[in-house]
């Protein structure tokens, strides 16, 4: 077998924006495991600006040592996840591929089998007003029953406005909404704000403030009104060491896992056996991954009987991807059956 890394670059239709930023291109290393006359997996590791822990000089010097990745690989002796959390999550993706003997295909489950769909949120990316309320209203006549926003960025007022504006014509029956500030917030002003929210029967509210202020946190999550999800708090985290600061101490509603950064399937596998103890619901949610990465997300969540939507629509922001066994149909991901 022999292992090759190409970098590759995307480009986004337009310019994704948080609060934390504005993404133009998505830059990625494209692991392939080719076999001699026999399949070529593939996967990707893609850290991603302003959230990854990955270091991306030592990122680009492990991926140079193709030999020694490849013998990890093959040995299952590979262990990134507190490091390279990112690379973790492609050589997992190129093992689980190992396993099936099917390019493209990690889990063997009713949604690879393309007997089950997965329900997915719309996601509205920070623009103007107007802007942000029309695609709400697209996500909605397109059959999504979740909707994503991004806050954080753009004057509150105008923000609760908008809410205001998607709550007179689609009430908490017939849509739900989720928002993600990003972190944005801090104690002066997280408090009222998450008051003011709470008038338009929100889902939740993603990473009210940044992560690693655990008793700022812990606060939001006993007074919030609007059900808190931690999602940026669990990068660089160990399930094992720091279930109990997480669970028991902050108590959030929700967790959201973004395998390529928190280190891979097996880390998200460990948070959701932890968060049982706790009955905290949780969700997957991608990180700007192309085709590649999104795919291998679906399928993990092919393996969970998770009823919330999940995060998983974000396939069709670049101008051009690689192709996709993933379709959609109203608000639910299906997948062509690869094996």
């Amino acid at each position: 077998m022999i292992l090759k890394v190409h970098k590759h670059s995307l480009r986004f239709l337009k310019p994704a924006a948080t609060s934390k930023g504005a993404y133009q291109t998505r830059e990625l290393w494209l692991l392939e495991l080719r076999t001699e006359n026999g399949p070529c997996y593939r996967a990707e590791c893609a850290p991603l600006p302003y959230l990854s822990i990955d270091n991306t000089t030592l990122l680009e010097e492990t991926l140079q040592d193709t030999d020694r990745l490849r013998a990890e690989l093959l040995s299952r002796s590979y262990d990134y996840r507190q490091t390279l959390p990112s690379l973790q999550f492609a050589l997992e993706c190129l093992s689980l591929q190992l396993n099936t003997g099917a390019e493209g295909l990690l889990f063997r489950n009713s949604f690879t089998e393309g007997n089950a769909g997965i329900r997915i949120n719309g996601l509205v990316w920070m623009a103007d007003r107007a802007s942000m309320y029309e695609a709400a209203c697209a996500k909605a006549e397109a059959g999504f029953r979740c909707v994503k926003l991004k806050v954080g960025a753009l004057d509150f007022d105008e923000e609760c406005r908008l809410l205001e504006d998607l709550r007179r014509r689609y009430s908490p029956f017939k849509l739900e909404l989720r928002v993600d500030a990003n972190g944005a917030w801090n104690a002066d002003d997280a408090f009222e704000k998450l008051r003011d929210l709470s008038r338009f029967s929100l889902h939740s509210i993603e990473q009210p403030v940044a992560a690693g202020a655990d008793e700022l946190m812990a606060e939001v999550c006993a007074k919030s009104q609007v059900p808190v999800a931690l999602d940026e708090s669990l990068i660089g985290l160990d399930p094992e060491r720091d279930a109990t600061r997480i669970l028991k101490e902050i108590r959030p509603a929700f967790l959201v896992f973004k395998p390529t950064l928190i280190g891979g399937f097996s880390v998200a596998d460990a948070w959701i056996r932890e968060a049982r103890k706790y009955h905290t619901g949780w969700w997957a949610t991608s990180a700007l991954e192309s085709n590649i990465g999104l795919s291998a997300i679906a399928q993990w969540c092919g393996n969970h009987d998770n009823p919330l939507h999940q995060g998983l629509g974000t396939g069709a922001l670049f101008e051009e991807n690689f192709p996709s066994p993933l379709m959609l149909k109203g608000e639910e991901m299906w997948m062509e059956s690869l094996s």
